[in-house]
């Protein structure tokens, strides 16, 4: 009967231990919001570094817009500031509820130098 009482504190307390150890994270630590330009062609390869191929899409039909922010936010966390051969297409979802979605697809990449996003035609989103 004792037993019965015993192993939810010692549960709660192995849960209390687990939070107190894990750090917080501070506002210098969090992703600044800073603008993403989008470039639909491919400029010369001596401008930037590859990082990664990126893509966010939207589980239903809808326009472009509303995922825009994902693709930025995508960009980001792999350290990218701009989207080179930036795609947006229509394609169909597997589901009938999902006939056409969405999709942004593009390559992260980092820029040698500041980026001038009108400069190189492209859009800036955030």
């Amino acid at each position: 009967m004792k037993l019965r009482f015993i192993a939810p504190a010692l549960l709660m307390v192995s849960a209390v231990t687990h939070a107190e150890q894990t750090p917080a994270v501070t506002t210098a630590q969090a992703p600044v919001n800073t603008p993403i330009c989008l470039i639909e062609g491919t400029p010369s390869a001596d401008q930037y570094k590859i990082i990664k191929k990126v893509k966010v899409a939207k589980g239903i039909y809808g326009g472009f817009e509303e995922i825009k922010p994902k693709l930025a936010e995508a960009a980001r966390e792999h350290g990218a500031d701009v989207v080179i051969n930036y795609n947006q297409s229509q394609r169909f979802g597997f589901w009938p509820w999902r006939v056409v979605r969405p999709v942004l697809s593009g390559t992260a990449v980092k820029w040698n130098k500041p980026v001038n996003c009108s400069a190189l035609g492209g859009t800036e989103i955030r």
